[in-house]
């Protein structure tokens, strides 16, 4: 919770940030996809603890080559996602089930289901206008994609150019994007 606190001090003083040339943080860029797979890092609130994403490299599973991603979590914990890219579909590369699960097809539009490649998670365009407000951003003509999982349903947010920004739970606000992370978290990092 001390950390929430921090946080929140720390957007409360942010005016405008850039994460690469020519995006504003909250603006994103209307002429990119809504999954973009970035080479910048991501700094994410998710709940009462955070979690940096950058892309590490490239790797090749069963002759298809990934962009391998690390989430470096405040504990230390750090996890690897396998993402690529297929003509606009984003594909994300289950190890345990040595399958691709689709991430964000190609066409997008309101209304288009699928499942994950274990059929454990249902995931529903539900709008292509979305907005999200947060304490970094107020944000617009969002992709606001539905995922149900065995233990809820999850909300997930998409900005053109930008990718991921945020997600709720229960009309909650459970994660969000944030320009950087404060200089006494990074102490600890």
């Amino acid at each position: 919770m001390k950390y929430l606190v921090l946080f929140m001090l720390f957007i409360a003083s942010i005016n405008s940030y850039s994460q690469k040339e020519g995006q504003i943080f909250c603006d994103g860029d209307p002429s990119e996809d809504y999954f973009s797979l970035l080479d910048s890092k991501k700094y994410i609130v998710w709940q009462n603890t955070y979690y940096t994403e950058e892309k590490i490299g490239e790797k090749e599973v069963n002759k298809t080559i990934y962009s391998e991603y690390s989430q470096t979590w405040e504990t230390g914990q750090v996890v690897h996602v396998l993402l690529r890219d297929h003509k606009g579909t984003v594909y994300q590369y289950e190890e345990e089930l040595n399958k691709e699960t689709v991430r964000l097809p190609k066409k997008v539009k309101k209304g288009k289901t699928w499942k994950t490649a274990d059929g454990l998670v249902t995931y529903e365009i539900v709008s292509l206008t979305g907005e999200l407000k947060t304490p970094v951003c107020d944000y617009k003509n969002l992709l606001v994609l539905k995922s149900t999982f065995q233990n809820g349903v999850f909300v997930f947010y998409y900005q053109k150019g930008y990718g991921y920004i945020g997600a709720t739970k229960d009309d909650v606000l459970i994660s969000f994007v944030i320009p950087r992370l404060p200089d006494e978290l990074l102490k600890k990092s």
